[in-house]
């Protein structure tokens, strides 16, 4: 008798198992097939600066692509302010559910030094989808200068530490930082000057008052061409298809420097993977257009696209490496 009354309890719990694994199977096969119709409204993407900047060109190259091939509507959200923490914060703190993403670009990577205070920790709190593309920079002279190229260029520099000028876009923007490392790598002194933007700096070395300028190549490849500036060097690791008449700062004297400033897409941390592996594997669909490429092109943007795992290695190393030249450096930004 107890035995019997054993396997009917045995063969009780047998059934209910059963019920359960049955239930979990169809609780997993929804959650599957509502990730499977992903999106099924419309979708928020912030980009945490004011419209018309590189973050908002690269968006509206990419993002009708998307809706096309998605049949929902996109909306790009400029939310700039604070560095763009703002905006940043809005994806951190939203649904985990892919209806909230994020543009962005380098910053997010350099913030943490610049507001140590911030109310999250962007390597932990986001999940890193895909990088669309980069912008390439270029060092680019007064063309009266003495130096008429960049080996020139940094014998002079050693020569006369402190003497030459480098203007860039700002205190703390990735033009700056950019001239920090080339001082750090190539043990230059040279005299950093911050413009309110690329441009002011772009005039100061036009008229001789800056010995040059580390800016996107884009921007003073026609100056270049009229004789007003003159190009040297590119930042990138390999020549830049936007300027590959140029040597990089790697071939011409400073071996491994690499500085360029991109932009790419995040999701908050807990997006599900099928949904960071639909916005990876159809932005990558769309980067490799040709018509993107081409616009890409005209905007001094290079397309680059990768899986979410290569972007999450180069974010991290870029968070990495900038906090320790920073504070080595003592970098600091008004609050």
């Amino acid at each position: 008798m107890k035995f019997n009354a054993f396997s009917t309890v045995f063969a009780n719990l047998l059934h209910c198992a059963g019920k359960l694994v049955v239930i979990c199977l169809a609780l997993s096969a929804h959650s599957a097939a509502a990730q499977g119709q992903y999106p099924k409204r419309p979708i928020r993407l912030v980009n945490p600066y004011a419209p018309g900047g590189v973050t908002d060109v690269t968006s509206r190259i990419v993002v009708p692509q998307l809706v096309q091939a998605w049949g929902q509507q996109i909306v790009i959200d400029n939310r700039p302010g604070a560095g763009t923490n703002i905006g940043t914060e809005i994806v951190v703190r939203a649904p985990a559910d892919g209806y909230t993403m994020l543009a962005t670009t380098g910053a997010i990577a350099t913030n943490p030094s610049f507001y140590p205070n911030l109310p999250f920790k962007a390597t932990r709190d986001l999940a890193a989808v895909v990088r669309m593309a980069d912008a390439h920079m270029a060092l680019a002279l007064f063309p009266n200068l003495a130096a008429k190229t960049f080996p020139e260029f940094l014998a002079m520099a050693r020569a006369q530490p402190g003497k030459l000028t480098l203007a860039s876009a700002g205190t703390g923007t990735s033009t700056h930082l950019a001239i920090e490392l080339l001082k750090t790598m190539a043990k230059v002194d040279v005299a950093h000057v911050p413009f309110k933007g690329g441009g002011g700096g772009i005039v100061g070395v036009i008229g001789g008052q800056m010995s040059g300028i580390i800016t996107p190549v884009t921007l003073v490849q026609g100056h270049h061409r009229a004789g007003r500036i003159r190009i040297v060097a590119v930042t990138t690791t390999a020549r830049s298809p936007l300027a590959s008449e140029f040597p990089t700062f790697a071939e011409a004297g400073v071996p491994g420097y690499e500085a360029n400033s991109w932009v790419g897409i995040f999701a908050p941390r807990a997006a599900p993977a099928a949904i960071v592996g639909k916005w990876n594997e159809d932005v990558n669909r769309a980067l490799r257009d040709p018509d993107v490429q081409e616009r890409f092109k005209a905007s001094g943007l290079v397309a680059v696209g990768g899986s979410p795992g290569e972007f999450s290695k180069h974010f991290l190393n870029d968070t990495e490496r900038w906090a320790a030249m920073i504070k080595a450096a003592n970098i600091a930004v008004a609050q």
